[in-house]
């Protein structure tokens, strides 16, 4: 993490900087901060992040395409389990059949409008 650009103070990096880095908004990280999942330095008005917080900031990121509820995020931080990314055996398990869930549903219904003559001028992935 670069803390020499837009550092609020020594080691804390502003919401703009965080948001640079973790290619997020302003409004997603206030949210993740309203629910606790962050609590930032203030200083005034500013808010400051510490590694720490960049770092937990970091693990929601990943774990958000994985299908996860915030609820469940804020689980695997608090207590990370032992697999992939701090899940446990059964969130891993769990994660993995929702996605296969929704490929399945997401495959039917692309079907669906290739059976109904939809054509696009992206193509599907192989």
């Amino acid at each position: 993490m670069d803390t020499s650009n837009d550092t609020g103070d020594a080691g804390f990096l502003t919401i703009a900087a965080v948001c640079n880095e973790l290619g997020i908004t302003h409004r997603a990280l206030r949210f993740y901060e309203g629910l606790g999942l962050v609590a930032p330095r203030r200083d005034r008005s500013r808010r400051l992040y510490s590694t720490a917080d960049v770092d937990r900031l970091r693990t929601i990121v990943k774990l958000k395409p994985l299908g996860l509820s915030l609820r469940e995020i804020r689980e695997v931080i608090q207590s990370p389990g032992d697999g992939p990314f701090g899940l446990s055996q059964n969130l891993c398990e769990e994660a993995f059949n929702r996605l296969n869930e929704q490929r399945t549903a997401a495959e039917a219904g692309l079907a669906l409008l290739a059976d109904a003559g939809c054509r696009c001028s992206t193509t599907a992935p192989p």
